[in-house]
């Protein structure tokens, strides 16, 4: 299984041209400093790098923070002398003093301020006294500035100088090396060797910066010729991925006149059909007038309405009020009624009663007229 090539992890199987070539030369310059000593490889990667390392070097220790990461190259490159852990830079797993070499490629740029701080110091914790750091990073103004570029892996770059001023902090002694492409010419003879003779760049114009850094005397001797690496394929390639781009453009410019003159040909149904919008505008307008017209009457006459409304309601409540008042007023007839109704039948009691009461008298006129008559006789 093999990781999946993003663009900024260094994957042997799948990457070529420069970046392959950058990493091979910074590991090339770490051999010169490794020969028989215990190294930290922080962080490995791939392991590519770590496998360069411990051809000359003791014991090398690759450190990387995804455990996936650690596997594959233990599985790949693992050895009684090379073995490769998960950690954090942050937090070293490691003792105090331990290590001879500390090598850190392109790895400072990808933790924020405070992550590179702690890196360093515990860098310095695992070093032995008089152990060497050797560490490199893009330098910004070359790398981001000048190209307009942006690596979206990267937190925080360094120019040179702030760089410089972040080892130091770290470091009493420190030495730069510059590793930068460079396209040339040559005009040689069929098979002809011959001495180039190159001066090195500013360290502020080099695309990446290597920094020795160490609290002791640092002694060495290094012939960088030999890390000169020529590749005219790199050159071809990026001629070819150029005419490539010039082919494209020159495509994309003949349908963008094509483009242009189908635009151009319905430039007049464009206008024309605008002038026809326009005019459906104004009538849309005119009609929006006529119905804000409309609205305001309308909302007059709801004004009005509402206003009738308010008074037969108004209305209604009197009449329920004057209904309620002759409902009360019926009661009280009621009542008065059923007392006259009694008051009746009462006097028509005594009405019977008299008229008993008068024919009683008559029969006793009428006994008492008989009576006297007979006294008469």
């Amino acid at each position: 299984m093999s990781g999946h090539y993003n663009g900024e992890r260094f994957l042997p199987d799948e990457s070529t041209g420069e970046i392959a070539i950058e990493h091979y030369q910074r590991y090339q310059l770490a051999i010169n400093f490794v020969a028989g000593k215990k190294v930290l490889d922080a962080a490995c990667g791939e392991g590519y790098g770590s496998n360069l390392l411990a051809e000359t070097a003791c014991q090398v220790i690759g450190l990387d923070i995804d455990i996936d990461t650690v596997e594959r190259a233990n599985e790949k490159y693992g050895t009684s002398k090379l073995s490769y852990v998960q950690g954090n830079i942050e937090k070293l797993p490691f003792d105090d003093e331990v290590f001879d070499v500390v090598i850190s490629y392109e790895t400072i740029e990808h933790v924020d301020g405070v992550a590179q701080n702690n890196f360093l110091k515990e860098i310095c914790r695992v070093l032995k006294s008089n152990g060497i750091l050797i560490m490199s990073t893009p330098n910004k103004a070359v790398y981001t500035d000048l190209v307009r570029g942006e690596n979206k892996f990267h937190i925080k770059e360094f120019y040179v100088n702030d760089y410089l001023e972040f080892l130091n902090n770290f470091f009493c002694n420190i030495d730069i090396f510059c590793q930068y492409p460079k396209t040339g010419y040559f005009i040689t003879q069929e098979g002809e060797e011959n001495n180039i003779i190159y001066k090195g760049i500013r360290k502020e114009d080099s695309r990446y910066i290597i920094a020795i850094c160490s609290n002791c005397d640092l002694k060495y001797e290094i012939d960088t010729a030999r890390f000169t690496y020529f590749d005219s394929k790199m050159y071809y390639f990026l001629h070819a991925h150029t005419h490539r781009l010039e082919s494209e453009i020159i495509e994309m410019k003949i349908d963008i006149d094509d483009f242009e003159k189908k635009q151009n040909g319905t430039i007049e149904e464009q206008k024309n059909y605008v002038v026809h919008l326009e005019n459906d505008l104004k009538e849309i307008k005119r009609y929006n007038e006529i119905l804000e017209s409309d609205r305001g009457k309308q909302h007059k006459y709801i004004i009005q309405l509402e206003n009738y409304l308010k008074e037969h309601k108004e209305y209604i409540n009197k009449l329920e009020n004057d209904i309620k008042d002759v409902k009360e007023y019926n009661g009280v007839l009621e009542n008065d009624r059923g007392k006259q109704n009694e008051y009746v039948m009462q006097l028509e009691s005594d009405l019977e009663k008299q008229k008993e009461y008068i024919t009683r008298l008559e029969k006793d006129i009428k006994e008492n007229n008989v009576f006297l008559r007979k006294k008469k006789k």
